[in-house]
């Protein structure tokens, strides 16, 4: 049974104050975080590894002031298409099934917990099945947004080398530099773009406007929150990963029984560390609904249950 939190401050909170609140609900959900990660990270492992199965590891051995034969370079390329095409398959996993699922779920059990609302990790995901496909949209809305500036830049640069040669290329990498920073500044004020999406039942575009207001004034501590929940999942996942890493040693890392530890302790690590981020930007949304518009949680918690028309 998950205890019952003791009240919520109905205040905005100091980063610190934020950062306290993700662990005191991670500690006192902690069962409930973990299954709802683990329901598609184990399954999305299991299939990693069997896929990884399939990747050909036949690397053609040529002798010295030797060439590739055909058959060798054709058995080269069949490899690497396997490769690719694993990789391939991972991603779209990743991105279509295990990325959105899981924002959903886990951004709802962590409103319903922190509103001291009962949840399962069952009814997280049957919430989480609803919001998919809108989900999967904002995410290729921001993969459209990435590409385009991406191929925008790349077109500036082979220009000013053109036209300008060597100081077009010291250009090129002051563009580079502001380019990182806007698309850094962009970033932040869509952070909470997925939380509105899923609580607030919004559509795409909606969710990315709505996110741009409510960090309007407040980037920069969105800014913190986010280095500091990042500098965390880092601290935690070296010293787990060193954990992990030894018993990996002492059987041989190469081996059978290094990869199968190697391979577990990584699948523990994810499970462990993903409630952070996720929890943390979550509680990022309810602080700033609180702080540009002066919410009480208690009536933020009544309009959410009552659904997006209320919102």
């Amino acid at each position: 049974m998950q205890a019952s939190p003791p009240p919520v401050r109905l205040r905005p909170l100091r980063v610190t104050e934020l950062l306290d609140t993700v662990f005191s609900l991670y500690r006192r959900n902690f069962f409930l975080f973990i299954a709802i990660v683990a329901v598609l990270q184990v399954p999305y492992q299991i299939v990693d590894d069997l896929l990884s199965l399939t990747e050909p590891s036949r690397v053609p051995k040529v002798a010295a002031g030797h060439t590739l034969t055909h058959a060798q370079l054709n058995l080269t390329i069949h490899d690497a298409a396997t490769g690719l095409g694993v990789a391939a398959i991972l991603l779209i996993l990743t991105v279509a099934v295990v990325v959105p699922l899981q924002t959903a779920a886990f951004t709802k059990a962590v409103s319903d917990r922190f509103l001291d609302r009962p949840t399962t990790a069952g009814a997280a995901y049957r919430f989480a099945v609803k919001r998919w496909g809108a989900l999967l949209l904002l995410g290729l809305i921001y993969l459209g947004f990435v590409v385009g500036a991406m191929v925008v830049l790349l077109i500036l640069v082979v220009l000013l080398l053109a036209l300008l040669g060597a100081a077009g290329g010291a250009i090129a990498v002051l563009l580079g530099l502001v380019a990182l920073v806007v698309g850094l500044l962009i970033y932040v004020r869509l952070l909470v773009a997925s939380p509105v999406l899923v609580l607030e039942g919004a559509r795409p575009w909606e969710a990315i406007r709505r996110s741009w207001f409510l960090t309007q004034g407040h980037a920069g501590r969105a800014f913190g929150v986010l280095i500091s929940l990042f500098l965390v999942e880092l601290l935690i996942t070296i010293v787990l990963g060193i954990l992990a890493g030894v018993p990996a040693g002492l059987v041989g890392i190469d081996s059978a029984a290094g990869i199968l530890i190697r391979d577990l302790g990584s699948l523990i690590i994810g499970v462990l560390v993903a409630p952070i981020l996720a929890g943390g930007l979550t509680l990022l949304y309810f602080d700033l609904r609180v702080r540009k518009e002066a919410f009480d949680l208690e009536l933020l918690s009544s309009q959410l249950a009552q659904g997006p028309s209320s919102v």
